[in-house]
């Protein structure tokens, strides 16, 4: 029988839809907090300690939340995740996945480098730099500023005076900008991408936010509507880009043409989810049932 654990801070409605679809399949599922993990390295095992409960011998790990804090901190949480892989654990999504979508800077780069259209983007490394960069910039381009290492939506401010830029909340010294694309109303596309084996399944939605800020978690209206299958494909691409199984592509129309204004690969669908009759949950699983029955003598204990 295999046993999944859920990688979670809270049990809120995406774990239950989780769980639920997991124990419709016959998986013994377990959660944890990855914050309560630890490492054991000695020269007979590797093991992972956790400060609760002896757990032990999983065959599929899902990552619903990664903590933030210093950079020691989220090194050990990722390499908590290569651990997994390395002992032939399916993780969905693995901690290399979850690298290239978390920093939206190497999300931008690896985008721009499979030909896939994203807001000019701009990563400064100082507040005067930064302030500097307004300056010379906000008299022909409005700006966004998001946490490089941010998610939905919070902290997003629009930047089109450089009084603005004390709205910003950054405790690090980095600083993340990208060319606004005005939308009116002020919408844009998420599209939901699932890797079945070879084959892609997606979902999608048009996403009307109270301002500029089109998260669903900010309160943007979610509709149904029939997309450009231009837009559909350009997700798909985003994703093989970014050889990810599960993850969020969010899409602006901006002068006629698409653009990639984000990757999320620990999406919510919760929004989605109350558009449609398919139970994404159930396709999350399909994506582990499709990855095979993975034998581990890794130890958490």
């Amino acid at each position: 029988m295999r046993k999944v654990l859920i990688l979670t801070d809270k049990k809120g409605w995406h774990f239950r839809q989780l769980k639920k679809a997991f124990l419709k399949k016959k998986f013994i599922v377990e959660d944890c907090n990855l914050s309560d993990l630890s490492i054991k390295i000695t020269n007979q095992e590797i093991s992972l300690n956790y400060i609760q409960k002896k757990i032990t011998n999983y065959s599929d790990i899902i990552v619903r939340y990664i903590p933030g804090g210093t950079l020691e901190e989220i090194i050990t949480s990722l390499n908590i995740l290569k651990i997994f892989y390395a002992n032939k654990i399916n993780v969905i999504n693995t901690a290399e996945q979850i690298e290239c979508t978390v920093d939206k800077s190497m999300t931008s780069l690896i985008l721009r480098n499979n030909n896939i259209l994203t807001p000019n983007s701009y990563v400064i490394r100082n507040r005067l730099d930064a302030i500097k960069f307004i300056k010379n910039t906000i008299n022909h381009t409005t700006l966004i500023y998001k946490p490089l290492f941010g998610s939905q939506g919070k902290d997003i401010v629009k930047i089109s005076d450089i009084s603005d830029f004390h709205k910003i909340k950054n405790d690090s010294n980095i600083y993340y900008f990208q060319d606004f694309l005005s939308t009116n109303p002020s919408h844009d596309y998420r599209v939901l991408v699932l890797k079945h084996g070879n084959t892609y399944k997606t979902y999608s939605m048009k996403r009307y936010g109270k301002n500029y800020i089109n998260n669903f978690s900010q309160g943007a209206v979610c509709k149904l509507e029939k997309l450009n299958p231009q837009l559909i494909n350009i997700a798909i691409k985003s994703a093989k880009a970014l050889n990810i199984h599960f993850c969020g592509v969010d899409i602006i129309e901006f002068n006629n043409q698409f653009f990639v204004i984000e990757v999320n690969s620990i999406p919510a669908w919760k929004g989605l989810q109350s558009l449609i009759d398919d139970n994404i949950a159930d396709q999350i699983v399909k994506i582990f049932l499709n990855q095979g029955d993975i034998k581990t003598s890794l130890s958490v204990i």
